[in-house]
């Protein structure tokens, strides 16, 4: 009887836990000013993409910006651990660009996958013209090597 219960207990923990740590991502942020408020600051645009194709990835980050004199952006292939919510990063496979423009694309490959789950996690900081900053992260969909 008291193994039941522990298991019970186990199981509803572990049900609550997953309830509330609900992962969420976004593609692609845009603010198109139909008439509502701003998304962000600084930023008009951002995205993160994933490409697989065989064991090889191709990381694609992109942003433009209002009122920005430079972007930096900082991608992350990032590989799920099997484990709940747990996300590491590839070696390798980090990568930052900076501009002093408006808006930024930023590509780069890494080859040499093994199977596993796959996520691009881009961290864009837009410093204004003010200087004041803004940082955004970003991740890709999920993508899947056999």
């Amino acid at each position: 009887m008291k193994l039941k219960k522990i298991l019970a207990i186990v199981l509803t923990a572990l049900c609550l836990f997953a309830a509330v740590g609900t992962v969420a991502y976004a593609e692609t942020v845009s603010n198109p000013n139909y008439g509502v408020s701003r998304a962000y600051e600084y930023a008009d645009s951002v995205s993160s993409r994933l490409y697989i194709s065989e064991q090889t990835a191709t990381c694609r980050s992109d942003a433009d910006g209002c009122n920005v004199v430079s972007i930096t952006v900082e991608q992350t292939l990032e590989k799920h651990s099997g484990w709940f919510w747990i996300w590491n990063s590839v070696d390798g496979a980090n990568w930052t660009k900076t501009v002093n423009l408006n808006s930024i694309s930023m590509s780069n490959t890494k080859s040499g996958l093994s199977s596993g789950t796959y996520r691009l996690k881009s961290v864009f900081t837009l410093t204004s013209s003010s200087g004041k900053t803004e940082t955004i992260t970003v991740y890709s969909e999920e993508k899947k090597i056999n």
